[in-house]
C-alpha cells in the first residue's frame, strides 16, 4: 500500500493489509462531520430568513443582494450536503475502500456527490463575484 501501482488490477496496493480510506486520519473525518453539520444548519437558517426578508424588499437593490446571498447560501448548502455524503460514505467503506474503490468510483452516487459539489462551489463562487461588482 506505498501508493505506487504496479499493476492494473490494484492487486498490488488493495491486499489484506491495505487499510486505505477516503478521509485518512481522525481529524479530517472530524472536520468533515462538523463542518458539513453546520454548513447544512446554518445555510438551511440562512436560506429561510433569505426567502421571508424578500417580501419586506423596498427596492431593486436590496432585492437583488438578497437574492445573491440567498443563491450564496444555496451553494454553500450544496457543498456541505456533498461533505456530509462524503463522511457517510467513508463510514460506510471504512477500510475497504481500497479494494473497493473502483466499484464507488463508476457508482451514480459518486458521481451525483461530484456535480454537486461542484454546482455548489460554482454557484457560491459566481454569486460572491457579481455581489462584489
Amino acid at each position: 500500500c506505498d501508493g505506487t501501482f504496479h499493476c492494473l488490477d490494484l492487486s498490488d496496493e488493495c491486499n489484506e493489509e491495505c487499510t486505505k480510506e477516503i478521509l485518512e486520519g481522525y481529524w479530517l473525518k472530524f472536520l468533515s462531520w462538523t463542518f458539513g453539520v453546520l454548513a447544512v444548519i446554518c445555510n438551511v437558517f440562512v436560506i429561510r430568513r433569505r426567502i421571508l426578508s424578500m417580501a419586506k424588499c423596498q427596492n431593486s437593490n436590496s432585492l437583488t443582494n438578497t437574492t445573491f446571498v440567498l443563491l450564496i447560501s444555496i451553494g454553500d448548502l450544496l457543498v456541505g450536503t456533498y461533505l456530509l455524503c462524503v463522511a457517510l460514505v467513508d463510514s460506510y467503506y471504512k477500510n475497504s475502500y481500497c479494494s473497493r474503490q473502483r466499484e464507488w468510483l463508476v457508482k451514480k452516487q459518486c458521481v451525483v456527490l461530484g456535480v454537486l459539489s461542484t454546482t455548489g462551489t460554482h454557484i457560491s463562487i459566481f454569486s460572491m463575484t457579481i455581489l462584489s461588482l
